[in-house]
């Protein structure tokens, strides 16, 4: 991989940290501190595992295989708000 692919997603995981912690200071609305650190927060997970974990250069059954994890974490989080209701 390029170094600068690879310093460019690095640089991108920092602008995005950099904006979730202002997010966390300056936005009032939680609705919208939750919308905004959450989806940066699955684009940076998602970067980590494109680039990082080299999953862009696997095939596709690999790929999908990494999908495993997300659902199992989707369903502890839908039962995790089922039980608070």
């Amino acid at each position: 991989m390029k170094t600068s692919t690879i310093a460019g997603v690095w640089a991108y995981m920092v602008v995005a940290v950099l904006t979730e912690t202002a997010t966390f200071y300056y936005v009032t609305n939680v609705t919208a501190q939750t919308v905004v650190i959450s989806l940066l927060a699955l684009s940076q997970a998602t970067a980590v595992a494109i680039f990082y974990m080299q999953l862009k250069d696997e095939p596709g059954s690999i790929r999908i295989f990494a999908l495993v994890g997300v659902m199992f974490l989707s369903a502890l989080l839908i039962a995790m708000v089922a039980s608070l209701g």
